[in-house]
């Protein structure tokens, strides 16, 4: 062999290899993103490209978007950057493309349902499993823990009875002051959930509730701020029968009121909560625990047509 071939194909080599030792190093200093600390997926199919892309310089939008079967060299980009939904068939694609598998595509696909759910409902049911999944599937340090404050109503119920004057640092005597009653091992369980998230802390004269801001994704607070408010209004509906009119105010007042209106009513509740919780905050000597719902909502519909089909009117 010709010594000037024998060099060139020496270095041929020898670039290939740099090339892959390269490609393995940047794949090693550049972490995959972990699928169960996203609740969005347009966010984790962005983090995912990026990453491939970062690893094989190669890798394209027309690459993976051939692999998954889409005809549009566009259609990964738009589903990214929210100019088109993805279906849970486009989800099953792309789950194939990037080679998802076992817990990671099931959690792929539950997130595409859960982020394209209509009904608070749905969300719910959705979020419920992704949870699961998350549970199962996160290291022990990237738990948000967080979110389990907001799952029970009695957790900011505890946070405030910790402030009483006559608290115990029991959670058999919180389960029996508590109205309507829990059990035992669920105030156990949110003492200590409290005291281990900072929602509470020791002081030199007892306990004392933190204003903390809980951190997570805002599509989930919302889902579960939806649950504690029906929880909240079912024991507002109880509460009719369960206390004398003595110790708790129910009304209500149907009105009518122009659309446009309607943000300034909304301005003008926020405004009260924020002045009730001021009045609460300079309470002195507070022994009580109180909740105070606000409900304000359409009894017709907002967007109804200005002409309704013909039909045959019932006579009363």
């Amino acid at each position: 062999m010709p010594l000037n071939i024998f060099f060139a194909d020496f270095n041929f080599f020898i670039e290939k290899r740099m090339k892959f030792v390269y490609i393995t190093c940047m794949a090693a200093a550049i972490n995959k993103p972990i699928i169960y600390t996203y609740f969005n997926y347009r966010d984790y199919l962005s983090a995912l490209f990026n990453y491939h892309k970062a690893v094989t310089p190669v890798f394209s939008h027309r690459y993976i978007v051939s692999k998954a079967g889409f005809k549009s060299p566009n259609s990964l980009k738009n589903v990214i950057n929210g100019e088109r939904n993805l279906s849970v068939e486009g989800a099953e694609r792309f789950a194939t493309a990037f080679k998802m598998e076992g817990k990671e595509r099931i959690y792929f696909i539950m997130l595409v349902k859960f982020n394209t759910a209509k009904s608070p409902m749905e969300k719910e049911g959705y979020l419920s499993e992704l949870l699961k999944l998350r549970r199962s599937s996160l290291p022990a340090g990237l738990k948000d823990e967080q979110m389990d404050i907001m799952r029970a109503w009695w957790h900011v119920a505890i946070r405030e009875i910790t402030a009483l004057p006559d608290f115990r640092n029991s959670s058999l005597w919180i389960s029996r002051i508590m109205m309507p009653p829990i059990r035992q091992s669920e105030a156990a369980t949110s003492l200590s959930l409290l005291k281990k998230l900072g929602f509470i802390r020791k002081t030199g004269t007892g306990w004392k509730p933190v204003e903390k801001i809980i951190q997570s994704d805002a599509e989930v607070r919302h889902v579960f701020a939806s649950r504690f408010h029906r929880e909240m209004i079912r024991l507002g509906m109880d509460a009719i029968s369960r206390f004398s009119h003595e110790i708790r105010e129910i009304s209500g007042t149907t009105l009518r009121i122009s659309g446009n209106d309607i943000p300034r009513m909304k301005t003008l509740l926020q405004n009260f909560r924020r002045q009730l919780l001021d009045f609460a905050a300079g309470s002195q000597d507070a022994d009580q625990v109180y909740q105070l719902n606000f409900q304000f909502f359409p009894l017709v519909k907002t967007d109804r047509p200005r002409r309704v089909k013909k039909g045959k009117e019932e006579q009363p």
